[in-house]
């Protein structure tokens, strides 16, 4: 048996259709901000973190972790 259970994304009614780009970029924001308003060590932002993980390429997050380090990130966190 295997000692990790798989699990994608809840359903987001925010996103209804198929495309999950903005479900991807909202949920990495969230994270962030949830971070940021409440501390590296509260776990309910770990949800977003969870989803973003799930959702978005990895790519794309590393490209966002390195804007953000910059200071050139366009989304307000």
């Amino acid at each position: 048996m295997s000692a990790y259970k798989l699990e994608t994304a809840p359903f987001d009614p925010r996103f209804p259709n198929q495309n999950v780009t903005r479900y991807c970029y909202q949920s990495y924001i969230d994270f962030h901000r949830c971070q940021k308003k409440r501390g590296e060590n509260f776990a309910p932002c770990n949800y977003f973190q969870k989803v973003y993980k799930t959702m978005c390429p990895n790519a794309w997050v590393e490209r966002w972790d390195d804007q953000r380090e910059s200071g050139t990130f366009p989304g307000r966190i």
